[in-house]
């Protein structure tokens, strides 16, 4: 039985045994190499290290996709005082197999269970969900010291971008002998429901359901707060969740700055000497942001 509970759709654990260690139930809920977990291709993923047995002797670490050949994936990872807290990273191909964080000694040090990069464009144009959160389920399991970069952010299969509907409560009352109504008090809230696939036997059930309780939760960019237990349905591999936007004091909805929490990824370079153009790098390709 591992030691704690480790709700995430990608987990690393520092040994294979701990990640095949069936009497640990929830090894169980997660995919294995017949049906990975699924992964949008092309798009940033960062995800947390426990802060625990996270020990590094160094921080010259690499990341590798190991299935049917082994494939090295552009990566950054956040080290503090001798742990590694973090691990993000991209892929443009679809590819599968499980990762393993190698020292420069070329020794595996983390292992993650089974994961899939896929297009999941499909053909009326839907995507997977975003999601992003810093869930303080267990304040000692992750490490939120560096606040701006210590998110959990990445990809959840879906089927919808979501319905729109409105929750009110409206009291009115009686004016004069002319039979009109006022209103005396209205509450209105604008709320999203999400259609989500619950495969890999309950694995994005239970990842969805403990990170959507935090007040630190953005779906797509926006934040929103969990209005209800998820509606289930028989016969059926899906299940229905309502949340609400959460507004700001000028009643906006509050927006999730994904790139302030990246910006330690990008590398910012000059180019061809003459200060002309600044270009951001990764592995995969290079983008021109400005003239300086």
């Amino acid at each position: 039985m591992h030691k704690f509970w480790y709700h995430s759709p990608v987990r690393f654990y520092r040994t294979l045994e701990e990640l095949e260690d069936m009497t640990n139930p929830q090894n169980a809920q997660y995919y294995g190499h017949v049906k990975p977990y699924p992964l949008e291709v092309n798009s940033y993923h960062r995800y947390l290290i426990p802060n625990y047995q996270n020990e590094i002797e160094n921080a010259e670490l690499v990341l590798f996709l190991v299935g049917a050949n082994e494939v090295q994936i552009p990566c950054e990872f956040g080290v503090s005082d001798g742990k590694l807290f973090r691990i993000s990273f991209i892929h443009d191909e679809e590819i599968q197999g499980h990762f393993e964080i190698r020292d420069s000694t070329g020794t595996a040090i983390f292992y993650s269970n089974c994961v899939g990069f896929v297009d999941s464009t499909d053909k009326e144009g839907r995507k997977f969900m975003r999601i992003a959160s810093q869930c303080k389920y267990n304040r000692n399991l992750f490490s939120y010291a560096d606040g701006q970069h210590d998110w959990m952010i990445t990809t959840l299969p879906a089927y919808c971008f979501g319905e729109f509907d409105i929750d009110e409560d409206v009291k009115s009352a009686r004016s004069g002998n002319l039979g009109s109504t006022l209103i005396n008090s209205a509450w209105t809230e604008e709320n999203v429901k999400y259609t989500i696939r619950a495969e890999g036997d309950n694995n994005i059930l239970s990842f969805i359901a403990v990170h959507s309780t935090n007040q630190d939760l953005y779906i797509d960019g926006t934040k929103r707060t969990r209005k209800e237990k998820p509606e289930t349905t028989d016969f059926t591999n899906e299940i229905t969740m309502k949340f609400a936007n959460v507004k700001d004091e000028n009643g906006l909805n509050i927006i999730f700055d994904e790139d302030a929490v990246f910006s330690d990824v990008f590398k910012q370079a000059l180019a061809n000497g003459d200060l002309t153009a600044v270009y951001v790098y990764n592995s995969n390709y290079i983008i021109p942001t400005e003239d300086v």
